[in-house]
């Protein structure tokens, strides 16, 4: 965080949806609320009321929220310098903007420019749920025993899966063994990496989703059903955002798997629900 700059916290959809104008509002004025690229492409691809609804409670004001582009930019800092990214914040768009104010009325449509990005989100989006898919397939490696037993040794063992994985640099000794593809750069080395990378946290917050979709399917996921994608999507979606909260020490989130991850994650982190 710049010094002298007032706090930023990572905001996700479920917090927007299931708060009122004036709270965000009233957050607004001690906290710079940060909207990822994430977040933005699930309001303008939500059905309406429901994005016209999240658009009208920001602050009617020259830049509302400070915008952030894709966490493969902060991993990017990291390949390419060795160094941690730092908080997101600390990398927002710096530009003067506003939101188009229609985008709080129900009957917008939006302009082919803007559909044509968000259909080039959704291709990439698409990728990222194949990526995420096999991540799903590797948790057995990880915890080979989670189906077994009764149900409640099976819980029992989801939850010392999820606090193993929370564990600090509890998977340093994975993240080393990760193979950098040819001609691709190099990873930052295990030895320099810790919670404060986003090349980590990228790496825990998957597995973390990946573990809730392994147990949540009893290790066999559907693959050919478009409610099940649409689900995976917005795990994809949840995770990039969480994964920048984490990153952040700052996150609001009304969901309640988020919740109880942040406070194995970031228990000295502020969470705002």
């Amino acid at each position: 965080m710049l010094v002298g700059a007032s706090p930023a916290i990572i905001l996700d959809k479920s917090f927007l949806q299931g708060s009122k104008a004036s709270q965000i509002r009233t957050l607004a004025v001690k906290h710079r609320l940060v909207v990822s690229d994430a977040l933005f492409y699930e309001l303008i691809t939500s059905p309406d009321p429901d994005r016209s609804r999240c658009f009208a409670k920001f602050p009617p004001v020259e830049n509302p929220v400070d915008l952030i582009s894709h966490i493969g930019k902060l991993m990017e800092h990291e390949i390419d310098t060795h160094t941690p990214s730092g908080r997101p914040s600390e990398h927002h768009e710096q530009i003067p903007f506003q939101f188009n104010p229609n985008l709080a009325n129900c009957d917008y449509v939006l302009p082919e420019k803007a559909r044509a990005i968000a259909d080039e989100k959704t291709v990439e989006l698409q990728s990222d749920v194949i990526t995420y898919m096999k991540m799903v397939n590797t948790i057995p490696s990880f915890f080979p025993n989670l189906l077994t037993g009764s149900d409640t040794m099976r819980r029992a063992a989801h939850e010392d899966a999820e606090r193993a994985l929370a564990e600090p640099l509890a998977l340093i000794p994975f993240y080393s063994q990760i193979v950098t593809p040819l001609g691709e750069k190099s990873l930052p080395a295990p030895d320099l990496v810790s919670e404060e990378w986003a090349v980590y946290r990228w790496l825990q917050v998957q597995l973390l989703f990946a573990l809730d979709v392994y147990v949540r399917y009893c290790g066999i996921v559907p693959q050919d059903r478009i409610r099940t994608y649409e689900k995976m999507e917005h795990d994809v979606l949840d995770a990039q955002v969480f994964m920048l909260g984490c990153l952040e020490g700052a996150f609001a989130t009304h969901e309640k798997k988020l919740k109880r991850w942040w406070t194995l994650l970031c228990p000295s982190g502020s969470l705002y629900e």
